[in-house]
């Protein structure tokens, strides 16, 4: 079992909250999706068996989950995301019925786009909605309005998408818990099965930042967010939505599969600038500029003109010590519903990882702090707002 991971890094705009890496522009787009499938054919053995644990001729690791994030993935045509799909499953084992994901912004969608988009086999939905109130999308710097979003998931569901998550920002200056309670009603409205909700956060580099240490822009204040949260939670338990990760809620067994392997330890590849990868004993990550990314994969080498080893496109790479793993394993697990699972630390990592974290569990349960239930470790929906700081004190 394993992941790919496609970071397509443009945007129409740069909103004026994020953090992760993308370009205002698609001008470098072709030149990007060449440098792309090369990386994706180039590394084809990344995710096979290691030889020291496995048997000799074992078969690659199936692809279970496809995940396009960006940026704005949904900027690329329906023939330029085909050609993706078709290259990762004529070079990589896919499973049968993967979980597909593609993030969208409202303002790249139409009716044809989509429908073209599920008959390419795509079959998860992450829709960047952020609010249903144009003020706070205003306050965002995002590019679509109120209507537009409501009309994407109309859209969505009449072209048969079933498993749609949308995002959800709170916290907002521009809001009240009037106006964020209606931003749920809207969602509820809808009933979808998955809904990522996340209080906003001034990115060091964002644009927003600087405009409200300008006095351009109305300043976040912590308190708002914190009511807004326990909105969140109280209001998703009522509606039957499972809080399985600190952002994110679900109907039963509507998790993202993608995501989740994230938190537990699966591996994955990550293809594209500043994309990471995981390969079950270290991390390594991509360049985070476009420029240097293509001409690591592109520029011709001395060796008669062929393409430069994908290495070149490499930035950093971390071989990760059983001490290392266990710090990991523990921060994941506690953004999750799920826990800390202290019997999977004994088999797997051994008895001397399980018991020291059992040991510094105990004065955190004490506090209240942490929660334990039978042989696992947890945080309820008030303790994960604490998440980070409860793992420090359980790291090794």
């Amino acid at each position: 079992m394993a992941g790919i991971y496609i970071h397509i890094p443009f945007c129409k705009s740069k909103c004026g909250y994020c953090g992760f890496y993308s370009l205002p522009s698609t001008k470098l787009k072709d030149r990007f999706l060449e440098a792309l499938k090369q990386e994706i054919v180039q590394r084809k053995d990344y995710l096979s068996p290691s030889p020291v644990c496995c048997v000799a001729n074992a078969t690659p690791k199936a692809i279970n989950t496809i995940y396009f994030g960006g940026g704005t993935p949904s900027l690329l045509g329906t023939n330029e995301i085909g050609d993706l799909l078709h290259l990762i499953n004529t070079t990589y084992s896919v499973a049968n019925e993967p979980e597909i994901t593609l993030e969208a912004n409202p303002d790249t969608l139409s009716l044809e786009y989509l429908e073209d988009l599920r008959n390419l086999g795509i079959n998860r939905l992450s829709i960047g909605i952020q609010s249903f109130f144009d003020n706070d999308l205003q306050y965002l710097g995002r590019k679509h309005n109120a209507e537009h979003a409501r009309q994407c998931l109309d859209w969505a569901k009449q072209v048969g998408f079933e498993n749609i998550s949308i995002d959800l920002i709170y916290g907002l200056p521009t809001s009240n818990a009037e106006q964020w309670n209606r931003n749920l009603d809207i969602f509820f409205s809808y009933n979808l099965p998955h809904l990522s909700a996340y209080a906003l956060t001034l990115e060091p580099n964002a644009i927003l930042t600087k405009q409200i240490e300008l006095g351009k822009a109305q300043p976040i204040n912590e308190d708002d967010a914190l009511r807004d949260y326990e909105i969140l939670c109280s209001r998703a338990a009522e509606n039957g939505y499972l809080h399985y990760e600190i952002s994110n809620f679900c109907r039963r067994g509507m998790h993202s599969k993608h995501n989740a392997s994230y938190w537990f330890g699966t591996q994955y590849a990550g293809f594209g600038p500043s994309a990471h990868s995981y390969d079950g004993n270290s991390r390594q990550w991509n360049v985070s500029n476009m420029e240097d990314y293509c001409d690591a994969l592109l520029s011709p080498s001395r060796n008669n003109g062929a393409c430069p080893p994908v290495g070149k496109a490499l930035k950093e790479k971390e071989l990760l010590s059983l001490e290392q793993q266990y710090d990991e394993y523990v921060m994941l697990c506690l953004r999750t519903h799920w826990g800390i699972d202290l019997k999977w630390l004994k088999r797997e990592m051994s008895e001397r990882f399980s018991d020291y974290c059992q040991q510094q569990a105990l004065p955190l349960i004490a506090q209240g702090r942490l929660t334990q239930t039978r042989e696992f470790l947890h945080l309820t929906d008030r303790q994960m707002l604490f998440a980070d700081g409860v793992a420090e004190e359980l790291f090794w």
